[in-house]
């Protein structure tokens, strides 16, 4: 693999680089006023995304990292390098679906996305579709949908962008990004390197007596290569490939209240990814059509000390190939219409040779999407949408969804709008063939979202721009794995719940001139109820109850100030109680996770010559050494340092 790797990378890097000059992801950004245009498709949509300085600043860590610190959506980590995944509006994992570049990343076999494995500088563009709105993309969001993009920049032919990081607990990243070409053809290469000691120090009370500890058996390495190349033709036509390779090994280590002796556990992942895409864009009509292909290896490796007998050695492979056409018409001024049809096909070969068990199964899945839009009037906008969806010889012909904006008559411009949509999620395939505890029989989760929203921004030369929304969820058929019915060691996966989720999402963002320099504000509020509604034995006193790692309250707020060459950022994210038991009892201390506040702080300074730019950058993360866990018996990092180096090389 990591020959196919350098030769993608000797194709792509063109020693015209070596000779002229760098500018993609610009690490010193000037001062600009944006005005977002209107996307085709976005009436009565919720949207929203990290602003282009976040994705700046971030492209030294993983999406996870980016997404916990300036969205709504509550990051499930287990500790640093460590499996994340996304939790949308009280919804569980597998309801977040990760598009990129229009493929879907989510796993066929867990049915959820691992965001500690998709490094931000493989990115130009990221934004999220809450809640019903995930509708016109893809199918199977619950609780919203993340997209990821990479855009060519067309305005500069070479460009480049180097960045070294060294932090704490031995931590070391390298990434590149470079661009040559010239004309109407662009190849983009983007490198990354991560390995951490990861021998965090924290203060272990799963144990007895309590104790300053230092978590061992933790350290990882990652590296990624994005091969991207870029043919633009006449009449707005662009033929796009990439080709994406990444390696993770990463050591697992044992749970805080563990005192044994010191056990072999890892998990190794091998991801390649290869994408064909063609756009074409005139007055009047948009095509889009992709074809890819997805195979992801994982082992997962878990040895008992002393005596050395292997637990678990099982090994799944899952390939994936994916093709999608669209194609978007504007019939008039007021009238446009869209249809996408999709075709794809999954392999999953899973066996535990330590157990001799696994199973091997296929799918195929397809869907059909029809949108319509009609601009009512010059302040009032309407949208219908069907999807039809495929699966395992089921066909679900009706997965509706509607909404509304309209532009109010008040002197700034506040904007109402709302939606209301039918969802429809499968069982992954480890929820039907997982030997043992897979059923078959299951029933997919189906329901239905609603949001309404009100958003406002300025008409002034200060920039700032605010959205509150409503959301409201019931969904049936809620699959979870508990302890078998058989009284058997094992656990099984059944539809037991049906889920009622609530709640409110805020956000905001401003720009102002102060002191002679730019102020930045942005921050993100969510407030989420999730609950068991079933009608349950008396046993169980779930009913009514929040769904267990789901905070009801979180948010974060970041403020930067920037002066000449100096940058100067606050960060600041809560996390309220998560319940770790379904009856939510505060009996034992186990069954609840405190809230806890993160803050960090940096400074960036940028020194320019003629042709490069250096920048460095020092941060100081959890400030207040703050003692939390994200998931019980999982410390994460206290206080701890960053050091950025970045080089670009102009043209």
């Amino acid at each position: 693999m990591r020959l196919i790797f350098l030769i993608i990378l000797c194709f792509g890097w063109s020693t015209e680089v070596l000779s002229q000059g760098l500018r993609d992801t610009t690490i010193r950004i000037e001062e600009v006023h944006v005005v977002a245009k209107r996307l085709p498709g976005d009436i009565g949509l919720s949207r929203s995304r990290p602003d282009s300085m976040a994705l700046v600043s971030s492209m030294t860590v993983q999406l996870s990292d980016l997404l916990a610190g300036y969205s709504p959506i509550f990051i499930k980590s287990y500790g640093n390098g460590s499996v994340a995944t996304a939790s949308f509006r009280g919804t569980a994992a597998s309801h977040t679906q990760l598009i990129w570049n229009g493929i879907n990343l989510n796993s066929p076999m867990r049915g959820s996305a691992d965001l500690s494995l998709m490094p931000v500088i493989f990115i130009d563009d990221a934004w999220l579709l809450h809640g019903g709105s995930s509708m016109t993309e893809t199918s199977g969001s619950l609780g919203g949908s993340i997209h990821l993009a990479n855009k060519p920049d067309w305005s500069t032919g070479q460009n480049a962008t180097l960045m070294v990081e060294r932090a704490s607990f031995n931590t070391k990243r390298y990434m590149a990004k470079i661009q040559s070409g010239k004309g109407r053809f662009r190849s983009v290469t983007r490198l990354m390197s991560d390995r951490s000691d990861n021998n965090i120090p924290f203060y272990n009370a799963g144990v007895l007596p309590t104790r300053k500890d230092t978590l061992r058996d933790a350290d990882y390495l990652k590296w990624a290569g994005l091969q991207e190349f870029y043919i633009r033709m006449k009449d707005e036509k662009m033929v796009a490939a990439r080709f994406w390779l990444q390696e993770s090994d990463r050591n697992l280590p044992q749970l805080m209240s563990y005192e044994g002796a010191s056990r072999n556990e890892f998990q190794n992942d091998r991801q390649f990814r290869a994408q064909v895409e063609y756009r074409d864009f005139s007055k009047t009509r948009q095509v889009h059509g992709s074809s890819g292909f997805n195979r992801t290896r994982m082992h997962y490796f878990r040895e008992a000390p002393d005596i050395k007998y292997v637990n678990d050695d099982a090994v799944s492979i899952e390939q994936s190939w994916y093709n999608r056409f669209k194609i978007s018409m504007n019939i008039s001024e007021r009238w446009s219409l869209s249809s996408a049809a999709e075709m794809n096909y999954h392999r999953v070969e899973a066996e535990n040779r330590a157990r001799n068990n696994g199973y091997s199964h296929d799918r195929i899945e397809g869907g059909i999407t029809l949108h319509g839009q009609w601009q009512a009037t010059g302040k009032l906008g309407l949208f219908l949408l069907n999807r039809s969806e495929y699966y395992d010889r089921k066909w679900v012909p009706l997965v509706p969804s509607g909404g509304f904006e309209l532009q109010l008559p008040v002197r700034m411009p506040v904007m109402l709008k709302g939606n209301i949509s039918g969802n429809y999620h499968k069982p992954a395939l480890n929820d039907l063939y997982w030997m043992p505890g897979g059923n078959p029989m299951l029933k997919p989760e189906k329901g239905f979202t609603s949001d309404l929203s009100l958003a406002m921004e300025s008409n002034t030369k200060d920039v700032w721009k605010q959205e509150i929304t409503l959301f409201y969820s019931l969904i049936d058929n809620w699959i979870i794995w508990q302890p078998s019915a058989n009284g058997a060691w094992y656990w099984e996966a059944d539809n037991v719940k049906k889920v009622y989720s609530r709640g409110i999402e805020y956000q905001f963002s401003s720009q102002m001139n102060l002191g002679g320099g730019i102020l930045r504000a942005n921050g993100n509020y969510a407030y989420t109820r999730t609950t068991n509604e079933n009608a349950v034995p008396s046993v169980d006193q779930s009913r009514g109850k929040q769904l267990i790692y789901i905070p009801i309250n979180s948010g974060n707020l970041h403020l930067s100030w920037s002066y000449k060459p100096w940058t100067i950022r606050g960060e600041t994210s809560f996390t309220g109680r998560r319940y770790t038991q379904s009856s939510n009892e505060y009996t034992h201390f186990e069954n609840v996770l405190n809230p806890f506040w993160v803050t960090g702080c940096s400074a960036e300074r940028i020194f320019s010559f003629a042709h490069i730019d250096l920048t460095t950058r020092i941060k100081i993360h959890n400030l207040l050494d703050v003692n939390y866990q994200q998931i019980l018996w999982r410390p994460m990092p206290g206080r701890h340092y960053s050091l950025t180096l970045g080089m670009q090389w102009k043209n």
